[in-house]
């Protein structure tokens, strides 16, 4: 901490969701990790200089709970049209007017769009073929990338996911507290394990999961 309060450093920590356990609601550190829960709390607590970028698909509880302009919590979204475009032109697959279409289906994801491009370049697929039979193709690859999170999640957070698949539409908490076969204190926690893990999307008073992730687990 002297280190940062007396020089302007940049600290980046990549991939942080490795320190948090599996198998459990989000924010619960591995054994060999718990120090750096007080390292974050010193963070935020303690004045310094420095500037810290944490990366990963789930947030340490006690960054999530800072509310502060100086401390923003960024999700990112997709590629724009043009860039997606770039990223499966790379891999070889012909531009095709439905190409925005195919890119949207995918949300605009660097990682998924390489993945299946290059899985429709191997197999010599394009974007018309693919849209005319099975709009969402899942490679083994893309498979492989998405069960990674997958294995963190709780088993009451892929019950309640396993509920979310069989709605076509974004959902209202009311519904959720109807449907859902636990009690809600434990299904409110469940939610924001799962947001807190972008496995589930809020806008306004709705619950939705992304239509990539609906299909994968349906």
């Amino acid at each position: 901490m002297k280190s940062l309060q007396n020089h302007r450093c940049l600290i980046i920590l990549d991939d942080i969701n490795y320190l948090f356990r599996r198998g459990e609601l989000a924010g619960q550190y591995q054994p060999n990790y718990e120090d750096y829960r007080n390292f974050f709390k010193q963070i935020k607590d303690r004045s310094h200089q420095s500037c810290f970028l944490l990366i990963g698909w789930e947030a340490p509880r006690e960054i999530v709970q800072l509310k502060h302009p100086n401390t923003p919590n960024l999700i990112l979204t997709g590629l724009d049209t043009a860039s997606a475009h770039k990223i499966i032109a790379e891999q070889g697959l012909q531009p095709e007017e439905n190409g925005s279409r195919f890119i949207n289906h995918y949300q605009g994801n660097p990682l998924w769009l390489k993945t299946v491009a290059n899985f429709m370049v191997e197999l010599g697929l394009t974007v018309t073929q693919v849209l005319q039979n099975q709009p969402l193709l899942f490679p083994q690859d893309l498979k492989d990338i998405l069960q990674q999170p997958l294995a963190y999640l709780s088993e009451p957070e892929k019950q309640l996911l396993s509920l979310l698949t069989k709605e076509d539409e974004p959902i209202a908490l009311v519904k959720l507290l109807e449907i859902a076969p636990m009690p809600s204190s434990d299904l409110l926690d469940i939610l924001q394990s799962l947001c807190r893990r972008c496995w589930i999307e809020k806008t306004a008073h709705l619950y939705r999961m992304s239509p990539v992730l609906r299909q994968y687990l349906g």
